[in-house]
This record gives C-alpha cells, structure tokens and sequence, in this order.
C-alpha cells in the first residue's frame, strides 16, 4: 500500500496524509459552527453555512453571527483560554471609541495573548507599555507572556490571520497611514452593541464534545440571526461619499489608482492589505470611476462599506457589482475574475439587462474580465440583437480589464458602448435587408 501526502502529520483526529490536510481546511470553520468535522464521521453542515452557499446571507453576516458565539476552548482548539476573542476585542474598540481612539496593530498583537479576556486590565495595560515596532512588541509578549514561536509568526502570520477574520465580520474599520491602526466601525455600532449585548456561554461538557458544542452553536446561531441579518448595504447615495473619503484619506488619483489596478493581485498595496482579494478589483475599478465621473454621477459599487469606507463583503443576490447613474443615464459595471468559458457564460448578467431595459433612462451595461471568451462576446452580441429585434435598447459591450481602464481614463465608455451598438445594429440590419 503506497502512503500519499505522507509529509502532513497527523492532527486533530485526522490522521498523517490527506485526512490531516482536509482537517486543516475544516479546523476555522468547525471552531465557527460552520461545520462539524471528525475523522470517520460524516461532515455535518449547519443550517448557516447553507445560507452562505446558497448566497441567501453574505460572509459578512455568517461571521458576525459565529463571531459573535464563539470561544476559544472548544473540541475543535487545544487551548486553555475561556473566552470569546471577538467579543473582547470589539469591547475595547468600544470602549476605546469613547475617546475617539482606535488600536494599533502592535497593541492587536498584544491583545491576542489575552488569557482571561478582560477589557479593562488589557487597556490599561496598553496604557502602561509602548509598541513603537514589531521587535518590542516580540519582547514584550516573549517576557510577559511566555510567546516561543517565531516572531514572523507572532507579529504577522497569526495576528493577519485573525484580523482577516475580524474585518470579515464588520466589527472594525482598518486604517493605514505610516501604520496599521484597527478603529470601531462607527457606521453600525448600535447594531454591534445589540450583537454583543447578549452572552453566549457553553457548558464544560460542551467544550470537550464535538457533537454538544456544534448543537449549541446550532441553536444560538439560528437565534441570533434574525438580528444579525438586518445588517444590510447602506444607500447608493452613501456609498458614493464614501469613496470620495478614500481618495481624500489617501490621496488617490488617477495616476495612483492604475498602477493599484494593474498590481491589485500582486496585493503590494500596503493600505489596502485587508480588503478581500475577491472585492479589490470591484473596489479600485469603483475608486477610478468616481475619479473619472464622480462629480456628475453616482458611483455606487454593490459591497457592504465600513465606516471608513473598507469594503467589507458582497452583498447578496441578483445585482450588479457598480452602478453608475445620474438623471439622464443608468449603467450598471458587471465586474468578474472568472476565465472559465461556462462560468462566465453563467453568471448573473441576464437579469441585470432585464432590469435596464425597464428603465427610463438611457442604459448602459459593461461586462469586465481578465480575459473575455468569445463565446461570451457572441452571448451578449446575441442580447444585443434581440433587443434591437423587440426596439429595446440597452448600450453594452465586454470589456478585458486593460480596456475598460483605458476607455474609463479617457472617459469615453459611454461613448464606445454606442459605437458597439451602433455597429452591432448596423451589421444586423444588413443582414436582414438581404
């Protein structure tokens, strides 16, 4: 018998090998609630997890609810500590924001090695020590704490990690200047104190099995949804100031925000770090929008927004990624990273050109890939054709992200949408005539 992937050690249950690397994709989302995974045991999923992959709710709402219920020891974590991390630290971004204050990412460090979880022993202990860089912060955690790992690890991989998770939940707003500075997101902090107002506790047998711990997550976590869910996207209005908030926070213009555009995968952009990859492309493109059209027009992207204006996640449904309208125009941006031919022949984009055909204004429909498949080209000629057949009108065309980045600095995407149609309308029309 010949042994696979045998360099992965056995862990949680799992044994060396291919078991031991699926565990390690099951360990966060087990300690979450999201799922119950054992070894030799089927792989439950909870009622919360399907409300996610079936985009019936956004990650936004999945975390901040299993954030707002869990605790460090568990079945699912080898750890001593006794308390619920987020609710700790989202109550000293609470208490710290009475003052106007937020936390820098050194003090975040610190607060990772909090044994008890207490808010006013950990704030004044921050009051009484000082973190200029990475290396003290390493001592102090190493001599107070006891921290053996290596200071990468303690000072960048974990904490990142964490705070990955944290901005996940939008529970907190990220700010860089000359550092990274973690402030309450004032934008909703009526709804974060009603999330965290309630104690979600669990019993000592509950901490040591699985399968009692992963029913009382069921429970509190069906509750606590009907509150977590109406946290929802803010007015197009707002969103449009928000992003005039970034430009001005960090002085960007149109210069700076293409060459983020062309390294937004590269994530070298030491500002926008903890954005989530999947919305940076929607984030920047929307940035360069409002740089171009922002003082005619609303630019609106279709994400959640802290109040700094981060993005924090999709929002679900069949919208599109960024609108763009004023009283004359309507034009909605359909932004995708898929290259696969049928996945983007899947998405959404049909009933989105429904809804523009029904609008009064002149309407307009951009579609922006990496690479745009032809199949995907003739899908949307095809579109084209046929409202011209029922004299409906909607300005659309496909866009690689180069182009539609070149047509939006030179602000002619409108005008190259109606050239595109005209053409498409004009070939037809001789097609038919013969």
């Amino acid at each position: 018998m010949k042994r696979v992937n045998s360099t992965r050690r056995a862990d949680g249950g799992f044994p060396q090998g291919y078991p031991s690397r699926f565990w390690t994709y099951m360990r966060t989302l087990s300690e979450f609630g999201f799922v119950r995974a054992e070894y030799n045991k089927p792989l439950l999923i909870s009622r919360i997890a399907k409300l996610l992959v079936d985009q019936k709710i956004d990650d936004q709402i999945a975390f901040a609810t299993q954030s707002a219920i869990y605790n460090r020891k568990s079945p699912f974590r080898n750890v001593s500590n006794d308390f619920n991390y987020f609710c700790f630290i989202t109550e000293v971004l609470l208490k710290l924001n009475e003052d106007f204050k937020g936390l820098s990412y050194e003090q975040f460090i610190v607060s990772l090695f909090s044994k008890e979880g207490n808010v006013d022993d950990f704030i004044d202990e921050i009051k009484r020590n000082s973190f200029p860089d990475e290396n003290k912060v390493y001592e102090y955690v190493a001599n107070e704490y006891g921290a053996n790992n290596k200071q990468h690890t303690i000072t960048r991989d974990y904490p990142d990690a964490v705070l990955r998770l944290l901005k996940i939940t939008g529970f907190i707003s990220i700010k860089y200047s000359s550092r990274v500075v973690l402030y309450l997101n004032t934008d909703k902090i009526d709804l974060i104190k009603k999330i965290f107002s309630k104690k979600y506790s669990f019993t000592d047998e509950q901490k040591i099995d699985k399968d009692l711990f992963y029913k009382q997550y069921l429970v509190y976590s069906d509750a606590l949804l009907k509150l977590t869910t109406t946290w929802t996207s803010e007015e197009k209005e707002d969103v449009h100031k928000k992003l005039k908030l970034v430009v001005e926070n960090y002085s960007i213009d149109s210069t700076k925000i293409i060459t983020m555009l062309n390294d937004f995968q590269a994530n070298k952009d030491k500002e926008f770090k903890y954005v989530p990859t999947p919305l940076k492309l929607e984030f920047y493109l929307s940035l360069m929008l409002y740089l171009t059209y922002g003082n005619t027009h609303i630019v609106a992207p279709n994400y959640k927004s802290d109040s700094l204006g981060m993005p924090i996640s999709h929002a679900p449904g069949n919208h599109g990624d960024i609108y763009v309208y004023s009283e004359y125009i309507n034009w909605l941006i359909e932004v995708t990273m898929i290259r696969n031919k049928q996945q983007q022949l899947n998405n959404e984009t049909t009933s989105v050109v429904r809804h523009l055909e029904d609008d009064a204004r002149d309407s307009y429909l951009s579609f922006v890939a990496p690479y745009v498949h032809e199949d995907t080209k003739t899908f949307f000629d095809n579109a084209l054709i046929g409202m011209i057949m029922h004299d409906r009108t909607v300005y659309l065309k496909t866009y690689t992200i180069e182009e539609f980045v070149n047509d939006t600095r030179n602000a002619s995407n409108l005008t190259t949408m109606r050239e595109y149609f005209n053409n498409i309308h004009e070939l037809a029309r001789r097609k038919f005539s013969n």
